[in-house]
């Protein structure tokens, strides 16, 4: 398939990571692949914004200019997502790198070679009816909203899965609030970004942790009201989180730098025409991606509030240092625990920029 995308059932994504051991050892040998046609993995049931570089790079043409077709696995949730990528399945994965801390805290040779996005653009909002039991709006004051919120004992809160970033954005939230997740709260994993809006029209839960652009859907849709932005840098000390990267197991970007040198380069461009030409940038994610499911004059909106994380290519040591110290990484307190010396690998990022010539701005 090329310039493709499909979503993978959990059957076939189970069939596909039990094959990895045996058969898909190596990159480009999934589905008999070319040399240069690269599989990607993406962490969610389908296309989130922080992936925008990514898909600008497809639907301009640079991966074509790089002599790269590109084919998009949605492993549809991050664990699923990291197991499938260890198993030898895929190119690169496009994700938060919490799953990828802890495999490499386990001793898995996996390296972080690109950012998307420079943090999560999540959003933690409350039902209509929730909100009006509180008499809370989103136009309020950060501090009224965050006085009101001291009062959600009992809430129930969607998430993806245990341990997502999701998961990690509403305990921060609580801890915020004053509210215990296990006596005061109920934190339910529902298994999917596009299950919450079920979850939410069913009454099962209150509110929700959901980035773009189903944010938006469930404001216009169920009028939900978002009552704490990370973008606003209104969740303590959670915008200073690596947002989403680009992964690739250790002996895959050994065994063929030329390989990844090419597909960093393309996406490097593609964050360069964001930054660049925002306005475009935009028609032209929401055409290749969201067209089917987002109104026009809403994606607008939508687009303008959420360019700020597309900042630089760059991922920092202190931004995944964070993970740790936030405690967003099971089994891993100690941030010297896990060689980042080997996991951060920027090289191709320094030879796109030197490539293409561009000095990101941030």
């Amino acid at each position: 398939m090329q310039n493709g995308k499909f979503s993978m059932s959990r059957r076939q994504l189970l069939a596909l990571s039990g094959a990895g051991a045996v058969g898909l050892a190596l990159p480009g040998s999934v589905l008999g692949a070319e040399e240069n046609h690269v599989m990607l993995l993406m962490g969610s049931g389908g296309p989130l914004l922080p992936w925008s570089p990514s898909f600008v790079a497809e639907a301009s043409g640079y991966f074509k200019e790089e002599g790269i077709t590109v084919e998009r696995i949605y492993t549809r949730s991050g664990p699923q997502g990291i197991a499938t990528l260890v198993s030898g399945a895929g190119n690169s994965y496009y994700t938060a790198p919490g799953e990828l801390l802890v495999a490499v805290g386990r001793g898995q040779k996996l390296k972080v070679i690109m950012g998307q996005a420079a943090y999560h653009a999540l959003f933690f909002l409350i039902s209509k009816d929730y909100a009006a039991k509180y008499g809370l709006t989103g136009d309020m004051p950060f501090e009224k909203r965050l006085e009101l919120a001291k009062g959600f004992k009992g809430i129930r809160c969607g998430i993806t899965s245990p341990g997502s970033v999701t998961d990690h954005c509403a305990r921060q939230v609580m801890a915020q609030i004053g509210l215990d997740p296990t006596k005061d709260a109920q934190i339910v994993p529902v298994q999917s970004v596009e299950n919450t809006i079920s979850a939410m029209t069913s009454g099962s839960i209150d509110a929700m942790v959901i980035p773009s652009p189903t944010s938006e859907r469930a404001q216009d849709q169920l009028g939900a009201v978002v009552c704490f932005s990370v973008g606003k840098d209104e969740v303590q000390d959670f915008k200073d989180v690596t947002g989403h990267v680009v992964e690739a197991r250790a002996e895959d970007v050994d065994a063929k730098p030329d390989l990844y040198r090419a597909m960093i380069r393309a996406e490097t461009k593609g964050l360069r025409y964001i930054i660049e030409h925002p306005d475009e940038a935009g028609e032209i994610v929401y055409k290749s991606q969201f067209a089917a499911n987002i109104a026009p004059e809403i994606w607008k909106t939508m687009w303008a509030n959420n360019l700020d994380p597309f900042k630089s290519p760059y991922v920092t040591r202190t931004s995944l240092e964070n993970w740790v110290q936030l405690g967003m990484v099971p089994g891993v307190s100690d941030v010297a625990a896990i060689d980042l010396d080997s996991v951060l690998d920027m090289r191709f990022v320094d030879e796109a920029l030197k490539d293409i010539g561009w000095k990101p701005p941030a």
